[in-house]
């Protein structure tokens, strides 16, 4: 993501509302946007090139952005229709380790679930899935 794009979305943050499913009987509720998520999805290309097919940027709340650096749930989130469920980690059969599950198809798409990316807000260095970690980046 280059400079143009990161102050763009940083002046249109106040604008922006979550887009992370919040629970039943949340659906039209509008929380107020305070960072992105950015996750490239990339290829290497000659095993030196990293090469971005497409970037997810999605708004998330104060509470939503709490929860994710936290240990107890998991987010899952769709890259094909963009819903996105909680997952509490302690009734889970699997043992998630990461904060974001990130899948190809859902139930809410009606695609079978062929692959996943797992990304961890604080497990990744040199590529910040946060906007406000992405800027400051950027400045120093």
């Amino acid at each position: 993501m280059d400079t143009i794009d990161t102050a763009w979305l940083l002046a249109h943050l106040k604008e922006d509302y979550c887009e992370l499913n919040h629970g039943p009987g949340t659906l039209h509720d509008r929380r107020s946007a305070v960072d992105y998520i950015i996750q490239p999805f990339v290829y290497t290309q000659n095993n030196i090139n990293d090469i971005a097919v497409r970037e997810m940027i999605v708004p998330v709340c104060a509470d939503c952005l709490e929860d994710m650096q936290g240990s107890d749930w998991a987010l899952t989130y769709c890259i094909e229709c963009c819903s996105s469920q909680w997952v509490y980690k302690k009734f889970v059969q699997n043992q998630y380790r990461n904060n974001i599950l990130w899948l190809r198809g859902c139930t809410e798409c009606g695609e079978t679930a062929d692959s996943m990316h797992a990304a961890d807000i604080k497990g990744i260095t040199g590529n910040p899935l946060l906007m406000s970690k992405l800027s400051q980046a950027n400045a120093a």
